[in-house]
């Protein structure tokens, strides 16, 4: 008759760790580098945002945070690109900001400001890091066929 082996069960109990890369699952720290973060400080946001995009799993094990790319990808620094695109703000259809309209039609911003100012435009801010007001491009194009 065998001992019992406690530290066997708890082994057995905990999930063997021995394996781990072998079901592309890897730690935190080894992604660290893979997405091209500087330090383990700031890599929870962009691990957390490709998690989100659905581009790598997440799962704990014990005290430690694995994560497995998806097979869409590659590379981890793909999915970490495709993730910030996707997380990037894009304005409806048919509204711009000034600074990408004037970019458009080669026109100064503070020129286009000029026209607008009292002809009671509408403009939308939508909610981003910058709030900026955006115009209708129709109303501004409509603004600058009256310009000489």
């Amino acid at each position: 008759m065998s001992r019992f082996d406690a530290a066997g069960l708890i082994a057995a109990l905990k999930g063997d760790t021995s394996d781990r890369a072998a079901d592309g699952w890897i730690r935190t720290k080894e992604v660290v580098p893979l997405i091209g973060v500087k330090s383990l400080a700031g890599v929870r946001g962009p691990i957390e945002n490709i998690v989100k995009a659905g581009f790598a799993q997440e799962k704990r094990v014990g005290h430690t945070l694995m994560y497995r790319l998806s097979p869409k990808f590659k590379t981890w620094a793909d999915a970490h690109i495709a993730a910030k695109v996707l997380d990037r703000f894009k304005a409806p259809a048919g509204w711009v900001t000034l600074t990408q309209y004037s970019l458009k039609q080669r026109r100064t911003v503070r020129g286009i400001q000029y026209r607008i100012d009292g002809m009671n435009i509408p403009t939308r801010i939508y909610k981003t890091p910058r709030p900026v007001p955006h115009y209708r491009s129709t109303d501004l194009d409509r603004l600058l066929r009256k310009a000489p």
